[in-house]
């Protein structure tokens, strides 16, 4: 029995690909839609697709402290290429134990289902579904510069796909161990003004006494964490 901070791992709940990747856009400013499902244009037949998450982040994006707000907690800006000044929309694939891949709904641009989502959130004119939806099809991006708005694809797995880059170079991926370092650290360096956490789900908390376990002293072991999260996720075995 593997016991971690008085929690029995090997009987907690799992950590979910899914809520995960949601933890990771939220602590970076990201308010999100989860299993947003396209349905059908007629009653009957199944779903289109489903997107794993959708989210937007606005331009003037900051969590402060109350006592230093001239000092931001820090997102990940380097490895979501996050620019100051723009609305960034994404639409986001998980997958577990794959290489960061995109469904075929949102490659292929008969079934217009980017135009449907587009329209479903409501982030471009009625007009320009089809414009920007072409970009998406054929890139994985697009980007409005007169008012700094972005929306993308982008792929969360295991590993990064030397295929999806070269038909897609747009589209950015991000991999399990860039995910979970990033929320390790960030959880062990905002510790204390996070501390105060009744309304967070069962999975951000785990998460929180996974960090307390891989501190020592005053340092704070981000590899054993991702090893840890990685076992409880089932993408590496113990």
């Amino acid at each position: 029995m593997k016991l971690l901070a008085g929690v029995d791992l090997e009987n907690a709940q799992m950590l979910s690909t899914e809520r995960v990747a949601y933890w990771y856009f939220r602590l970076n400013g990201f308010f999100q839609m989860e299993n947003f499902i396209v349905h059908p244009e007629r009653r009957r037949g199944g779903q289109r697709t489903d997107a794993d998450l959708i989210g937007v982040r606005f331009p003037f994006r900051a969590d402060r402290y109350v006592d230093t707000p001239e000092h931001p907690i820090q997102d990940d800006q380097d490895t979501l290429s996050l620019e100051e000044g723009w609305t960034e929309i994404v639409i986001v694939e998980v997958k577990r134990i794959e290489r960061c891949t995109l469904n075929g709904p949102w490659t292929n641009p008969e079934n217009q289902n980017v135009q449907r989502v587009l329209a479903a959130i409501g982030c471009f004119e009625t007009d320009r579904l089809d414009e920007v939806a072409t970009e998406i099809y054929s890139t994985g991006l697009f980007e409005d510069e007169e008012r700094k708005q972005r929306l993308r694809l982008i792929a969360v797995g295991r590993e990064k796909n030397g295929k999806l880059l070269g038909d897609f170079p747009a589209v950015l991926q991000i991999t399990w161990e860039e995910i979970l370092k990033f929320i390790g650290c960030r959880l062990y360096k905002y510790r204390s003004p996070k501390s105060d956490n009744k309304q967070w789900d069962d999975q951000i908390k785990l998460m929180q006494e996974i960090v307390q376990y891989c501190v020592k002293g005053q340092e704070f072991d981000d590899l054993k964490f991702v090893h840890i999260c990685s076992e409880q996720l089932g993408i590496r075995k113990a």
